[in-house]
């Protein structure tokens, strides 16, 4: 087709008359209204197809159709005259029960869930979700009761409030620890990135130390409320998310606890990650983590933070870098960690299963210490840790795994090391 015709068409004017959306059962209209009412502001045809698969796409992420199907016919008059353009969205609710198994990693752990949920309850795209998660290797256990709803205006909007339970053991600290969380969010996005905002209640509970534990972690044992403001900002602009080439990753976190409760203090923590393709799919990969706690109280060791890892700093047992106390990990107020790697494709293969494993070379660097002075400061940037190796990456979904030869180039007497092979697996990796 011609440059000029095309042109011609997709500027050709049109009127919508109608628009409707067929099998609705529980959704309710005003929410579904709200979709789709941009397609009736149509004055040309490429306007029309663009407001029509945009709304097709705004339905699908209600969560509350499993199938949306889009029809453009015409409007006729009394007198059987065309008068416009009809626009039918055919639904199909998605079930009320709905349950799930699933697993998934974080930055030192992986966990298996058991999810049942009944959705759309009230009609405007809710969802009631009840999760359990087993977690290893600390074998926690997580119970949650979450109940989400969009803002029907502007579905990029979240509200969710839960309830839950954790009890999970903390073998390199030498403790185990009771949870029950109650928590109130909301999410959106803006021109810098992903927003989350909300308060937790925590209560914790500290108890079943090791024999060997000593005083200064014993000292933290019993019971705790901590009332906190958290706030999330993720900015991401990476080509692909499971195997960026190009682009960065910056997730921003700060914490302020204090309202209410005996636990008082301000976290702030940054993660960030740049990838450049130097050479034809040789990457260059580039982290950074920070962060900072300042507590107005005496910090308890569940709010400081853990260094070093499979994830984290390679060639270190999980939490082995910074302060110890009789060989038992006690966490730091401030850290920092850098990584820089080199990912290359496996020679001599193709497919997109291939595509997903590449050998990788590391350096990582960091360090975890306390800031009760100036020279406590200084020395989380002298006593650098050191380490680096070469290994395989894979991408699993969102799950990274590796399997290193890691080699310690640089620790403090207090660490405890891990040299040689070492497997990672997390959603967050340095």
């Amino acid at each position: 087709m011609e440059e000029g015709n095309f042109m011609r068409i997709t500027n050709a004017k049109v009127k919508v008359c109608k628009v409707q959306v067929l099998g609705l059962n529980r959704t309710k209209n005003d929410i579904v209204t709200e979709q789709v009412k941009d397609v009736l502001k149509s004055e040309n045809l490429l306007e029309l197809v663009a407001n029509s698969l945009e709304s097709v796409d705004r339905l699908k992420s209600l969560n509350a159709f499993k199938e949306v199907n889009l029809e453009f016919g015409a409007c006729r008059n009394k007198m059987g005259k065309i008068d416009g353009t009809a626009v039918t969205f055919r639904v199909k609710e998605n079930g009320l029960i709905a349950s799930s198994i699933s697993a998934n990693a974080g930055t030192q752990s992986g966990d298996a869930n058991l999810s049942f949920s009944l959705r759309n309850i009230f009609g405007r795209a809710e969802q009631l979700k009840v999760v359990s998660t087993t977690a290893f290797p600390q074998w926690g256990q997580t119970i949650q009761l979450e109940l989400t709803k969009p803002y029907y205006k502007d579905i990029t909007r979240q509200f969710c409030a839960g309830l839950g339970t954790t009890n999970f053991k903390q073998p390199p600290c030498g403790y185990q620890e009771n949870i029950y969380e109650q928590k109130v969010q909301m999410q959106c996005f803006s021109r810098l990135g992903h927003h989350t905002f909300g308060w937790f209640c925590d209560w914790r509970e500290l108890f079943g130390f090791d024999n060997g534990v000593p005083m200064s972690i014993r000292k933290d044992a019993g019971h705790s409320l901590k009332s906190s403001l958290k706030h999330v900002l993720v900015t991401d602009n990476r080509d692909d998310p499971l195997l960026p080439s190009e682009g960065y990753l910056t997730k921003l976190t700060h914490e302020v606890a204090g309202l209410g409760g005996d636990i008082c203090f301000s976290k702030a923590e940054v993660q960030t990650q740049m990838f450049k393709e130097i050479f034809p799919e040789w990457v260059l990969g580039l982290s950074f983590w920070g962060g900072l706690l300042k507590p107005f109280s005496p910090s308890k060791i569940n709010d400081r933070f853990l260094l070093g890892g499979s994830t984290t700093l390679r060639g270190f047992e999980m939490w082995g870098v910074g302060p110890h106390r009789h060989g038992y990990s006690y966490g730091g107020e401030a850290y920092w960690a850098t990584g820089l790697h080199l990912f290359l494709p496996l020679p001599f293969t193709s497919g997109e299963f291939f595509r997903r494993i590449r050998f990788h070379g590391f350096l990582t660097a960091g360090n975890l210490n306390e800031l009760c002075s100036l020279s406590s400061f200084l020395n989380l940037l002298k006593e650098t840790r050191l380490s680096g190796g070469f290994g395989m990456h894979c991408r699993l979904g969102i799950a990274q795994i590796e399997l290193n030869y890691a080699i310690p180039l640089r620790a403090q007497s207090h660490d405890r090391l891990k040299p040689g092979l070492q497997f990672g697996i997390g959603l967050d990796m340095l």
